[in-house]
Formats: structure tokens, sequence, C-alpha cells
């Protein structure tokens, strides 16, 4: 197979260089690595002639990224009391990617165009951890536990896009485009773990295999105009997109007793998930004296079904309806904006948008969490998140000079939030040390303000900023947590001489993420690097560095116990090379 592509490769070059007489042939690389040990290779070539072009990309990276995670359960009324807690050391991870793509476009005549793309990526991740854990009986007596695991994961994935253009001679600003693209996604991975110690008085070894199928098919038709009249005009863009997502999941568990592969606790499972959106859509921009106004409005018909194979121990199950979903979204966005005069603007829009659980937060069996008893079972009456944003922005602009002042109020309902499950009867179940499910739960209201100052120059480019946030946080029927968050950044370029530019920027972030994460005191710097050696050639050096306090919070279960993690990564702070290279 790899002399069959090498052949064809060079056959390709050969054309190419031959035929290069009536075109342009394009051809850049750029080789990056990071003091974190990850390195990517990228190549490109394209050859353009009078009527058509082909190309292709190729690329390559790898990486190595340690990390530690420490969780621990408190106790609210006594917080000082841990009684549960699990610190993850030592955690490797190991990733691989590489993949090749082909382009083509040819050129009918002036109004009708055609182009299309394939394309195979792989991407393989083996991560080794060591968990240690402490868990207080009843009596506050310490029991521990050791477990060590091994994963691997790897995809391949496999794309293709033709997409067709025409546009009409008697409207030169009108335009058809076709679009049909298909992405299928072959997953699988292995997770083998070994646990020992006093929480695990009968040390086992378990292995749990999985495989995802994944088919994204995406099909759309657009149309695009203008109309002018005597004092303004209307851009119109309009069309219809149809998205449907399948995904095929073969799952099953197994444990090593007596140097012999066993089912574990229970079960082998298939799932059987489909997902398709039909959503039709206007977008009106209507320009009249000093006022822009648009409606972008979008109506999304969605369906979602999931299908369920078990085998529990071994005795087949047939295929079970787990759900069968279907709903209606308007998804609007709407705004103004008033030009004062040359340097004055105003600006007044509004948002809407959901975000939709995966499968799996939807799937109501049972399956197998990241610890020795632990199990994960979805809830099939989770409904999206929903996001209402509405935002009053001041523009003022002098010379190279922008000044920007936006305020801004956001709420969300209905995020999914991760609880202990108690009420279910799984729940009780002896070899169920803990099920975890998810709830629409969190909401959050947030008034906001920023100012952004930039200046534009011909040797200097630069841009501050100041933010802050009144967050109000809580389940959907209470709000218990107030909080301010706030930000200040830079970022400064320079252009030392035609050849030479420096940039850098600093930025400090206090921000809230949700209801019960903090992310707090991060400190963000980058320094970056760009000399042009000869014409076509650029090399740079970059230097990232991020200094992160992350505690998250993640509330537990009706009692207000929580759990309390700290994530540890050493992999931000990185050192780029980089060489870039056109001809």
């Amino acid at each position: 197979m790899k002399k069959i592509f090498a052949f064809a490769f060079l056959s390709l070059c050969v054309t190419l260089v031959s035929a290069q007489v009536e075109g342009d042939l394009d051809v850049s690389g750029d080789w990056n690595f990071k003091q974190n040990n990850t390195e990517i290779l990228d190549f490109n070539l394209k050859y353009k002639g009078k009527k058509f072009f082909i190309g292709t990309n190729i690329y390559f990276g790898h990486s190595y990224q340690p990390y530690s995670v420490t969780t621990c359960l408190l106790d609210e009324k006594k917080e000082e009391n841990e009684y549960y807690k699990e610190e993850n050391k030592d955690v490797k991870q190991r990733t691989l990617g590489a993949g090749a793509s082909i382009n083509f476009g040819y050129t009918f005549n002036e109004f009708n165009i055609l182009t299309a793309s394939i394309g195979y990526g792989y991407n393989g991740r083996n991560e080794t951890s060591h968990l240690l854990t402490d868990r207080y009986n009843a009596d506050r007596s310490i029991l521990n536990g050791t477990q060590f695991d091994t994963t691997f994961f790897k995809r391949h994935d496999i794309n293709a896009e033709i997409a067709y253009t025409h546009k009409f001679s008697s409207r030169p600003n009108a335009r058809l485009d076709i679009v049909a693209s298909e992405v299928v996604d072959i997953n699988s991975d292995l997770n083998q773990r070994s646990t020992s110690g006093n929480f695990y008085p009968d040390p086992k070894t378990y292995a749990t295999y999985g495989n995802l199928n994944g088919f994204d098919t995406r099909c759309s038709i657009s149309y695009n105009d203008l109309f002018s009249f005597k004092r303004s005009q209307l851009k119109l863009n309009t069309g219809l997109d149809f998205i449907s997502n399948q995904d095929l999941d073969a799952y099953n568990a197994a444990t090593l007793m007596d140097n012999t592969w066993r089912d574990s606790i229970s079960y082998r499972q298939s799932y059987f998930y489909t997902a398709n959106a039909i959503e039709p859509y206007v977008n009106l921009t209507y320009t009249i004296g000093k006022f822009d106004i648009y409606v972008k409005e979008r109506v999304q018909f969605y369906k979602q079904t999931l299908m369920d194979k078990l085998e529990e121990k071994l005795v087949q199950r047939n295929l079970e309806n787990l759900f069968d979903k279907f709903d209606v979204q308007n998804l609007l966005n709407a705004g103004v904006q008033f030009r004062i005069n040359e340097k004055h603007a105003l600006e007044l829009y509004y948002s809407r948008s959901i975000s939709r659980p995966d499968y799996k937060k939807l799937c109501p069996t049972l399956m197998i969490g990241e610890s020795e008893g632990e199990y994960i079972m979805g809830n099939p009456e989770l409904k999206p998140e929903v996001i209402n944003k509405v935002n009053l922005g001041y523009t003022y602009k002098r010379d190279a000079f922008v000044l920007k002042l936006d305020v801004n109020y956001c709420n969300k309902r209905n995020s999914f939030e991760k609880v202990i499950d108690v009420a279910s009867p799984q729940a009780s179940d002896p070899g169920v040390k803990t099920l975890r499910t998810w709830i629409n739960n969190k909401r959050q209201d947030s008034f906001g303000s920023k100012l952004d100052f930039k200046m534009n120059g011909k040797v200097v480019n630069a841009e501050i900023w100041a933010g802050m946030s009144y967050d109000i946080y809580g389940n959907n029927k209470v709000a218990n947590k107030k909080e301010f968050s706030y930000e200040i950044g830079t970022n400064v370029e320079v252009s030392l001489n035609p050849t030479t530019k420096l940039s850098s920027s600093l930025v400090y972030l206090s921000a809230r993420e949700s209801a019960y994460n903090l992310s707090g005191e991060d400190i963000i710097a980058n320094l970056r690097f760009v000399k042009t050696v000869i014409k076509g050639l650029d090399i740079y050096v970059e230097l990232n560095d991020i200094v992160d306090k992350a505690v998250y919070e993640e509330t537990w279960n009706e009692d207000k116990n929580y759990f309390k993690i700290k994530n540890t990564n050493p992999g931000h702070r990185a050192l780029r090379l980089g060489i870039n290279y056109r001809f």
C-alpha cells in the first residue's frame, strides 16, 4: 500500500512539473516543535491551471503530555473532614496523528464551478495512570486502594466533500451553492485496569473494549443575492441544511479471574443512535442611511433515536427503543447598528443558541466509569441547554485608533450537571459503589462589560482591554452564589524592519465558567519572533506560559456534598519553533 501511494504521489509531482508551463505550482510546509514534546509537520502542494486546480495536504504529529488530577469529596458542614480522596499521579499521555487529503476544482465556465476533496486521518493515543484512593468508613477509618490503568485509543477518519457553485448571468451578485459532505469515523479503544490495596480486598484486573463507528452526513443548498434600491440595499442569504449523525457503539467488559477472562458484572451492549436535523434559514441585512439592520432566522427540526441491544451474562436481548425524541427550536439572531457619524457608532443585538446532550448522556443503561465500582447511567429526559444573550456596544474611531465599549447580559438554562444517583434501582446493586447520571440543573445569569482600545499603526499595532462580569449561579430553582469575575489583557505587535516582527501578549483572567466551576488567577503570556530569511522562507520562535490555579467544584446531591477537583498540567509551558517555506 505504501509503495502504491509513493508511486502515485511521485507521478502527480512529475505531471505537475511537466505542466508548469501553463500554470502555477505552490509548495508550502512548516514544522512546529513545542517544549512539551509536541511536533507537527505539515506539507501542502497545489497546482493551478487555466481551468482547474489540484492539490494535496500531508501532515504528521505526535505529543507526550503528562499531568495529574486530585479529587476530594467533602462534607459541606465539616469541610475539613475529607472522607473520599483520589490522587491520579503520573498520568502519561502519548498521541500520534497523521493524514493526507487531495483537493480538486474545475471551472466549466465563468458561471459554473465544481470542487471536491477526499482525505484520510489517523489519531492514536496511549495513556497510563496510577490512581491512589483513600476512603473513610463510618468510623472514619481509612481504606486504601491502588489502581493502574492503561488505555489505547485509535480513530480512523475518512472524509469527502463535493461542492457546486452557479453564478447567474442576469444577476452579477447572485449565487447558488450546493454542498454535500460525508465523514466516517472508525474508532476503537481498550482500557485495562488492575486494582489492589485495602479498599480492594480481592485484587483483580479487568478490561473494557469499545468500537464506535460514526457517520456524519451534511447537505446544504443556499442562495445569495444583493438588491440595490435608490437609497438602500438588501443582502439576502437563504437556504436549507440537512444534518444526519449516526453512531454505532459496541461496548463490553471482561474481568480476569483465575487467569481466565470472564464477563464483568454483567453485560455487553451495542447502541444504535441516529440524530437528524432539517434547518431552513434566512439571513437579511438591510442598509438604509446610517442604519444596518440584520435578522438571522433559523428553525431547527431535530429528531433523536437510540436503540440498545444488551447481552446480559451472555443471555441475548432483542433491540429495545430507549428513546425517540422530536423537538423544534427557534434560533434567532437580530441586531441594528447606527452610525452616528464617521467617528461614532452604536450597536444592539440579541442571539439565542442551544447545546444538546450527546447520546452517552441520554442512554439509560449502565456504563463502567473511571474507577472501581463506579458506573454511569444517562438520562433520556435531558433537555437542551438554552443560551440567550443581549449586547449593547459603542465604537469610536479616529485615524488609527479604535475604542469599543460593550455592555451585555447572558442567561443559561438547563445546563447539564453530573450528579450522584441514589434513587435508581441499580444504585442498590452491591457491585455498584457509585452511580452517576446527568440532570438539567444549572443556571447562570451574567451581567458584564468590556472596554477595548486598539491602535493600528504602520510599525506598531497595540491593543489593551479590560472586562468584568457579575455572575449569579444556582440550579434552575434557586440562586445560591453571586460573584464578580474580571480580565485584563494586552497585545502588542512591532515591525522592527520589513523582514522582522515581534509580538507579545499578556492576559490575566479571573473568570467563573459555570455554576460550580472555579478557574481563577489564570495568567497567559505569549512572546513571538518572526524573521524572513529569504523570500518565501520564514522562521519563528514562540514562547507560551500559562500559570493556572485551576480548581473546580461540582455539586453532588441534595445534601449539598460536592467534589473538589484540582488539575495540574505541566504541559502549559511551551517553546515553539517553526519554519515556513513557500515558493
